[in-house]
């Protein structure tokens, strides 16, 4: 509640506050289904909108009260306006729908996903392609996902519109009820995929709804002399205002801080339970699309594993995919396998190994699949549960789901890999099955091939273009890691690829194995974990589901499958030691030239990578556009004191504003205050007609003489005036220079009577 007194304009401000403290709480409900980072971005956005509402209105209520007062003061306007505070304006709504369309064109349709202030028709266009990534999320992904463009783009923009909205429905038709259901749509997400709206949401959105009933909606259009009372009545209001908001913000802050450190039954776990969600399990996709912006990882162990040499084992292979569409992956017909031995080397061809083996005693943590990690290396596996190795795309296979504290051992056995025997072994094509040189039959595929001759130049080997690929592929400058992948635009994912150059390690895994396939080169898709880290400085390493990962295989007869990373070391590390020698040897100087009308782009924009598809917290990206934690402070921060900066200035201009002239219920107000002062009291219930009366016996009551005259005369007449403004319809009001007059004579009578009975008590 606010007193009746509050002009228009402040008491639209104050309900635009309540609206946008609803939404804000109710977009950040969100993040139990979308996880961050986004909230800053949506945090601003809202700030930034509401403040250009406030502002707006503030100028339009301004001007009318002062188009108004001149009106009332006999100054001759074309048209009197409403002194509303600017309710009944639409301004304000095409203001907030303006800033909110300029806040996402800018934020989400810049050029490799970067803010753009600066807009144009290139920024509507890579919105619209967000937004349709963001329908091929919805359709595909299961809560919660990664706070990726696109998702992000939903929840601000999703934000932003119910914003508008309810601001319309509160302060614009004076219908807060409804302004409050559809704040609710922000609720439906959560509710529906979690069945429950988080407990600061629910309280700070409620509270604001309360505060906004409160508002009388009739005073809001009602002109400020109709809202002048009494000072005895305004008191009361003001207490009542101080009472009724001190009430909600108690309730609000104590629900606040039950809810930041609550653990117990039905109060979930906290503020931890907006930015992470439970999953116990973790599993690797086998069906990998190109299109798919990545999932958030998860945090949980998926194995642990001690090496008799203290070091990592290298990356851990669960499967090989072969099947490319030029979207998705498959692995094609899964085999059963056939039976081994302990001492059984398992590899698909024999090679050769003068390096000592390598054990490895990996015991399963959270890790749920049919299918053992095995080493990129030749291995022999001890391991209990009816496993069985297919040969054909070297998986062990067939067993019982792995299970918490399950437990194998590895014996790795490192080939002899070098630049000298790679380059030596000869065309590999004849040896494997051609599903592994199979490139999709697109309408890029003569210009995916081009664009692989062109990066390997005059290499004489396919060693040698093979590191070309990786070492173009891995080039910072050239290619950047991003969680969020551009939506596909020729439905050739490769060649989108080659273009937008913005993608995880599925896309750069998938072009370095089909740009190899067009140059005649057998090449698969492994994906498994990285090797994790050493958790105690000895011999144990912990893998969890963030390390998840995929990367080629290009087949070398004599060799066999061998391991290349295309992936930029920011998230990889350094490329497998035999590619190191040929650095730069294979390398093109310069890009290949690339059909420029596929949109070719490029920009910082790194993220992380993996096929992983349960997660439990959000990914950790690397040196890209995420707000860290200390930015998202400034951010908001920043946002907040724009938002006060714009409640200063339309207090500013409010102040600025042109007094209203007096009108008989002010002019009376203050004629009764200075009886009051003097000792000359009214009864409550005395109308306006007796007053004068009234006053005087109360006046000779008090000072034991009659009224004077004039005082006597101007109280009457003062008293006609009131009357005749509350009760008369079309009756003439005294100007206002009238009504100061009196005004004066009758408060200077007072207090001359006053010094006068003062000197006489002397």
């Amino acid at each position: 509640m606010i007193p009746a007194r509050t002009t228009p304009t402040a008491r639209l401000a104050v309900s635009t506050a309540l609206v946008t403290a609803a939404v804000l709480a109710s977009m950040l409900g969100l993040r139990t289904i979308v996880l961050p980072p986004w909230p800053a971005t949506g945090v601003t956005g809202v700030l930034l909108v509401a403040a250009a509402v406030i502002i707006t209105r503030a100028l339009i209520g301004g001007r009318r009260a002062r188009v108004a007062a001149a009106a009332r003061a006999g100054v001759a306007v074309r048209r009197v306006p409403t002194d509303d505070g600017g309710a009944s304006s639409v301004l304000p709504t095409l203001a907030g729908i303006i800033v909110a369309a300029w806040f996402l064109l800018a934020r989400f349709g810049g050029v490799g996903g970067r803010t753009q202030w600066l807009v144009g028709p290139e920024s509507a266009s890579r919105l619209v392609d967000q937004l349709g990534a963001a329908g091929d999320i919805v359709r595909e992904e299961v809560a919660p996902v990664i706070g990726t463009t696109p998702t992000a783009l939903l929840c601000v923009g999703g934000a932003l519109v119910v914003l508008i909205a309810a601001d319309a429905l509160a302060s614009g038709l004076r219908q807060p009820m409804l302004a409050a259901g559809s704040v609710l749509v922000l609720w439906l997400p959560p509710l529906v995929l979690t069945s429950r709206v988080p407990t600061t949401t629910f309280v700070v959105s409620v509270a604001a709804f309360l505060l906004g009933l409160t508002l009388d909606a009739g005073a809001a259009r009602r002109a400020v002399r109709d809202a002048r009372v009494g000072a005895q009545v305004r008191t009361a209001e003001r207490r009542r205002a101080v009472r009724t908001t001190a009430t909600a913000a108690a309730v609000t802050a104590l629900a606040l801080v039950v809810t930041a450190g609550a653990t117990g039954p039905g109060l979930g776990r906290g503020w931890t339970s907006l930015f992470t969600t439970t999953a116990r399990t973790v599993r690797l996709a086998d069906d990998l699309d190109m299109y798919r912006s990545l999932t958030a990882r998860s945090t949980a162990v998926v194995l642990t594993y001690t090496s008799s040499t203290g070091e990592s084992a290298g990356p851990l292979r669960l499967l090989t995919l072969s099947s490319f569409d030029g979207r998705h992956w498959s692995g094609g017909p899964a085999a059963d396998g056939v039976e081994f031995s302990e001492d059984q080397i398992l590899f698909p061809q024999a090679a050769d190994s003068s390096e000592a083996a390598v054990r490895l005693d990996i015991t399963v943590g959270s890790m749920r699949e049919n299918r053992l990690p095995v080493t990129v290396e030749p291995r022999t596996v001890t391991a209990d549960g009816g496993w069985r190795y297919d040969a054909g795309r070297d998986e062990v296979v067939g067993g019982a789901t792995t299970q918490d504290g399950d437990t194998f051992t590895l014996v790795s056995h490192p080939r002899d890999l070098s630049p000298q025997a790679l380059r030596a072994a000869p065309a590999g094509a004849r040896e494997v099955d051609s599903a592994y040189l199979s490139v999709p039959a697109t309408r890029h595929v003569t210009d995916i091939e081009a664009a692989a001759r062109q990066i390997v130049g005059d290499a004489a080997t396919d060693f040698d273009r093979a590191v070309a690929l990786q070492n173009y592929l891995r080039d910072t400058t050239r290619f950047t890691y991003d969680v969020d992948v551009p939506r596909g635009q020729t439905g050739d994912a490769v060649w989108d690829f080659l273009q937008q150059r913005r993608g995880y390690c599925v896309q750069f895994a998938t072009t370095m194995v089909t740009l190899a396939r067009t140059l005649g080169v057998p090449a698969r898709l492994a994906v498994g974990y990285l090797p994790g880290a050493n958790v105690d400085r000895g011999a144990r390493w912990e893998v969890t589901g963030q390390d998840s990962h995929a990367w080629p295989e290009l087949y070398f007869p004599g060799s066999g499958w061998v391991r290349f990373e295309p992936t930029p070391a920011i998230q990889t590390g350094a490329a497998p030691a035999y590619t190191n020698t040929a650095v730069g040897q294979a390398a093109p100087t310069a890009d290949p030239t690339f059909d420029e009308r596929a949109g070719a782009t490029s920009g910082p924009n790194p993220g992380a990578t993996a096929p992983s598809v349960t997660a439990t917290a959000p990914a950790p990206r690397a040196n890209g556009e995420q707000t860290s934690p200390r930015t998202g402070w400034l951010v908001g921060v920043g946002a907040a004191l724009l938002a006060g900066g714009g409640l200063l200035l339309t207090l500013w201009l409010r102040r600025r504003a042109t007094r209203p002239p007096l009108d008989a219920e002010d002019a009376w107000a203050r004629v009764a205050a200075a009886l009051g002062d003097a000792g000359v009291t009214l009864r409550a219930s005395t109308t306006p007609r007796q007053a004068p009366r009234e006053a005087a016996q109360s006046w000779a009551a008090r000072t034991g003489q009659p009224m004077p005259a004039d005082v006597r005369d101007a109280l009457t007449t003062l008293a006609d005036a009131l009357e005749t403004e509350r009760y008369a319809v079309g009756g003439e009001p005294l100007e206002a220079a009238r009504l100061a007059e009196l005004t004066r004579e009758v408060t200077a009578g007072v207090s001359a009577a006053g010094r006068a009975k003062a000197g006489a008590t002397r």
